[in-house]
């Protein structure tokens, strides 16, 4: 017979959350959440506002009223979003964003 390795419980089944005040967002983390944050990088304004309606969904989207944030909100906010995909820190996280952003 041949080996089985369990993997069950090595995967991850908490999402990351980023806190706005009071309220805990969880933040999909995802492989194509992700991809949606590096195309965001080269997508203009509104590629970061979909790549951030995908990683929160269209309720905490709406709830945070992301779409009429201020443009530098809306940068640190996609800071956050990457940090809590990444598992890095909030400033390591926004050197990359704004390395990819001035690409």
């Amino acid at each position: 017979m041949s080996q089985v390795i369990n993997i069950t419980d090595k995967f991850s089944k908490e999402l990351p959350s980023i806190q706005i005040g009071d309220k805990l967002y969880p933040v999909n983390n995802g492989v194509s959440a992700m991809m949606a944050f590096e195309a965001a990088a080269t997508g203009g304004t509104s590629g970061i506002l979909k790549a951030l309606e995908g990683a929160f969904g269209k309720k905490a989207y709406k709830e945070m009223g992301i779409e009429d944030m201020s443009m530098g909100n809306i940068l640190v906010l996609s800071s956050a979003v990457l940090a809590a995909m990444m598992n890095i820190t909030y400033e390591e996280a926004n050197a990359r964003f704004q390395r990819e952003v001035q690409s």
